[in-house]
């Protein structure tokens, strides 16, 4: 595969990726930008990840309809960039950073506190390598059990079943992306999905994500991302949106980016996201939507916010009208413990489902706290 190397940014201005409206969202899979739309809080140099960064496949694999049309709409472009980094646990106002800010390789503002690390202690390392990470299974169907025992509840819509929930261990910092990209794995590795041959069987370490990051760029996904970084290879540097699309992209995964700001004050970002993702469960839908629990075989969804990064797994409606979705949180350690308790869940025990629901809902007030999103 011949690699294609990163363009001068210029001449991609009129394609960045597009701000979108309520009920119109960017269809293409490979060609949206991440340039313009950052979520997070600290202004970052313009990265562009256009479809021209993405090696030519003659032979590339037909993408499912479901994820074909992820977020379906058309792309409303944006004349003010907002090129943001999202990052885990910090986050200072793009204000703050100076208009003369270099071009190559990030500050400490962009990448964490571990910007200009190259190597992670050995405490860490041996960490990460012995307990690797905290995964559950049969979070979904769980889930979908509770659901149905909610007298809250409405409707709800549901990734696919095989999803795993993979979260943070202790004293491990700020690795939230990377859990992220562990689930989302879980679901190609699950369903033999484009990509699983290079995957294996198991989901992927911290250290081979890395690996993996920095192949995607050799071979010229997004490659501007290792002069920015400075290469993240057994470090603790940040990553988002970018570094997961890379990811993905390399390995023939069909995957877009797209991004939600507030435009004005009379603007809400939130409402747009939660709209756009109850239509890409709603195009998935297996069943009846008579059903209150509607399961999908729809992969599950990056969601970066500021400080932090999660996985949309659902959507749920209240019967007072109330929106919200269902995540898994890498800082949410108990899912395993979830998984045994729903099952002796009784619908008469509300506040037992309640309680148990709680770790996996984001309503629209909690979401209204912030003004930017990227979805992945």
């Amino acid at each position: 595969m011949t690699p294609q190397h990163h363009r001068d940014p210029e001449p991609l201005i009129d394609r960045r990726m597009a701000i979108t409206e309520p009920d119109e969202i960017s269809t293409t899979p490979n060609n949206a930008h991440i340039e313009g739309q950052r979520t997070g809080s600290v202004s970052r140099t313009s990265r562009p990840f256009a479809a021209s960064l993405i090696p030519s496949q003659p032979h590339r694999i037909v993408i499912s309809q479901s994820w074909k049309r992820l977020l379906p709409g058309r792309g409303l472009r944006t004349q003010k960039t907002a090129a943001v980094r999202s990052k885990t646990k910090e986050s200072l106002d793009a204000s703050a950073r100076p208009p003369n800010s270099r071009a190559g390789m990030q500050s400490t503002l962009q990448l964490g506190k571990y910007a200009h690390e190259e190597e992670m202690p050995v405490w860490l390392v041996k960490l990460l390598e012995t307990k690797g990470d905290l995964r559950a299974g049969g979070v979904i169907p769980a889930l979908k059990q509770l659901l149905d025992l909610s007298s809250r509840t409405e409707y709800a819509y549901l990734c696919h079943p095989d999803v795993q929930h993979v979260a943070k261990l202790n004293r491990e910092g700020a690795f939230c992306g990377y859990r992220n990209i562990q689930v989302l794995s879980s679901h190609i590795i699950g369903t033999r999905a484009t990509g699983w041959e290079q995957l294996g069987d198991d989901i992927p370490s911290i250290f081979q994500i890395q690996d993996m990051i920095e192949t995607a760029w050799d071979r010229g996904y997004n490659a501007r991302g290792r002069v920015e970084t400075g290469g993240i290879r057994g470090t603790r540097k940040y990553i988002g949106t970018p570094e997961a699309q890379a990811f993905f992209a390399s390995m023939g995964f069909p995957c877009s980016v797209q991004a939600f700001k507030a435009s004005s004050e009379d603007d809400n970002a939130s409402r747009r996201l939660l709209s756009a993702i109850e239509r890409y469960f709603q195009q998935g839908a297996v069943g009846s939507m008579d059903d209150k629990v509607r399961s999908t075989l729809l992969p599950p969804i990056y969601l970066q916010r500021p400080k932090h990064s999660l996985t949309i797994v659902g959507l749920e409606k209240h019967k007072g009208g109330d929106v919200q979705l269902l995540v898994f949180d890498p800082e949410f350690q108990s899912s395993s413990t979830v998984v045994r308790l729903a099952a002796k869940a009784t619908l008469r025990r509300q506040s037992k489902v309640t309680k148990l629901l709680e770790p996996y809902r984001r309503s629209a007030t909690h979401l209204e706290r912030f003004n930017e999103f990227e979805v992945l």
